[in-house]
């Protein structure tokens, strides 16, 4: 199986969050299946309030921010989605990671894995990557 590189989502900037474990693990089982991982966790990029996304600024006069994430999604094979539940919804920060971003993801590749609510996990059938 050839070398994927994933994007790992973090969507969680609490205190408390327990979620980051899952992507430590993600990253860590990933990487031993020879994956190049990249970690997005919302807590360290603080994205600008939603006023503009990426697409509306002109060609390099994005925040610095948003062109690193730019690129980097442009780059990957596929992403994973790590979110807990957040008012039978996903949290600002995940819904941020995303909707800065509409070309750069929306037509690539589908989310690699699924965490459901009852905690268990599925991987998206088109992807092998798992």
């Amino acid at each position: 199986m050839p070398s994927l590189h994933l994007a790992i989502l973090y969507g969680s900037v609490c205190e408390a969050r327990a979620g980051i474990r899952l992507v430590q693990f993600l990253d860590a089982a990933l990487r031993r299946r020879g994956h190049e991982i990249s970690v997005v966790d919302a807590a360290e990029y603080r994205l600008p309030l939603l006023d503009r996304m990426y697409k509306e600024y002109a060609r390099g006069t994005a925040p610095p921010v948003l062109e690193r994430l730019a690129e980097l999604y442009r780059r990957v094979d596929s992403f994973a989605l790590v979110s807990g539940e957040y008012n039978h919804g996903i949290p600002p920060a995940l819904k941020y990671l995303l909707d800065h971003f509409l070309e750069e993801y929306f037509s690539g590749p589908p989310p690699s894995f699924a965490i459901r609510r009852d905690n268990s996990a599925a991987s998206v059938p088109r992807c092998s990557c798992a």
